[in-house]
């Protein structure tokens, strides 16, 4: 089997439970959370040593991109541990909040879509050859994006 670079790119969505405060916006949830990113880079948008991506999407999403992988445990691997590094900014805005005297706990959600019906979730990514036959791509991808869901 030819060698293959796989890759995942997982979105979160965000949101911030308030007991009888003001309700903080998806948008200033993400800010609180990525305080720390911030710090790291100037920017919400950083590549980290394990060669991850780690930013705010459009929509104030954070994304978690795996590195570039040739297995899938590697993959795996580099998966949970953007799910750990997420963990940690949760953790850090919590203490924020707390800080600046607002109650409540931050959640990340990994899943397709938010409540106003946008959708977003996981992306793959697959390496395949240039030798010209993308039409093909349609014929044998397909069946099989469609067969593992079931």
């Amino acid at each position: 089997m030819d060698r293959r670079i796989f890759g995942l790119e997982n979105e979160y969505g965000v949101t911030c439970t308030f007991r009888g405060q003001r309700r903080l916006s998806p948008d200033e949830v993400a800010r609180y959370l990525f305080r720390r990113v911030v710090s790291w880079g100037r920017s919400s948008n950083v590549f980290l040593r394990n060669g991850a991506r780690l930013y705010l999407d459009v929509g104030s999403h954070p994304e978690y991109a795996t590195p570039e992988c040739d297995s899938i445990v590697d993959l795996v691997t580099h998966d949970k541990a953007g799910e750990r590094i997420l963990e940690g900014l949760l953790v850090d805005a919590e203490r924020r909040l707390r800080e600046e005297g607002i109650a409540g706990d931050v959640y990340l959600f990994k899943n397709n879509t938010d409540s106003a019906g946008n959708s977003y979730g996981c992306h793959e990514n697959y390496l395949v050859g240039r030798h010209g036959e993308f039409g093909r791509l349609a014929d044998v991808l397909i069946p099989f994006l469609v067969t593992r869901q079931l």
